[in-house]
């Protein structure tokens, strides 16, 4: 049973491994990519979710490849599941999204969370904070930036934190540029949101043990958002 175990674990750590340094960064200022919306694909709108507690619908938006045209009445629901973008549970919504789209409950106007080419692959809605603040926050990891100069945005590009309110106003983009966002947690008695993310500091195109772990902060009731640095490894 122990040895099971171990290998799991190893079985993990060589998979999150693998994963890290799929990412790739071209450090060449010389080479502007413009990166342009993939005409094979389909875009299309899950239906909207609300949040408990708040005013707002999230209307995800998001791309498919392959679909039916010919619709019958009598194939079953699962046979649409590449119609469905996103999962919602527990404050969370999973996915690939090309963009968001907010709508205040009681009117008929969706705005959009940004008009630029990315891909949101979660949104999470601080409801702790809310509980404590009044505060109606949502944090994203984002990718942005076309960060291995392939003229697409995908898995192999670097994944980022931002925060916005609930509707989708005062975007922000929380990590430094260029850097891979590990992993992030909300200190609600602090009010205050911890991530950390690596930073390819020696320029090798990868995310290896010789780059920069970052630990930052943000005091969420700062209007500002501004980030702070902080130190967990610094010896007393």
């Amino acid at each position: 049973m122990i040895k099971l175990t171990f290998i799991a674990v190893w079985l993990s750590a060589f998979m999150m491994s693998c994963r890290d340094n799929s990412k790739t960064i071209s450090h060449s200022n010389q080479l502007e990519v413009q990166i342009e919306k993939d005409s094979s694909k389909i875009e299309i709108a899950d239906l909207p979710i609300n949040i408990d507690s708040t005013d707002y619908l999230i209307h995800p938006i998001g791309y498919i490849s392959e679909y039916n045209s010919r619709f019958s009445s009598y194939k079953s629901r699962s046979a649409y599941t590449s119609y469905s973008l996103s999962r919602y549970t527990n404050f969370s919504i999973k996915g690939t999204f090309s963009n968001i789209k907010f709508q205040q409950i009681n009117s008929e106007q969706l705005t959009s969370l940004t008009d630029k080419i990315i891909e949101i692959t979660s949104i999470h809605f601080l409801e702790d904070l809310r509980q404590q603040t009044e505060l109606q926050l949502l944090v994203y990891t984002i990718r942005g930036t076309d960060t291995n100069k392939d003229a697409k945005l995908n898995s192999k590009d670097v994944e980022t934190l931002y925060i916005s309110d609930i509707g989708g106003k005062n975007l922000k983009k929380l990590t430094p540029n260029l850097a891979q966002i590990v992993d992030w947690k909300l200190i609600p008695q602090l009010k205050q949101l911890y991530f950390k993310s690596i930073s390819d500091s020696n320029s090798n195109g990868e995310f290896d043990k010789n780059d920069t772990i970052n630990y930052q902060y943000v005091n969420l009731e700062d209007k500002t958002l501004t980030v702070k640095n902080y130190d967990p490894m610094k010896r007393l």
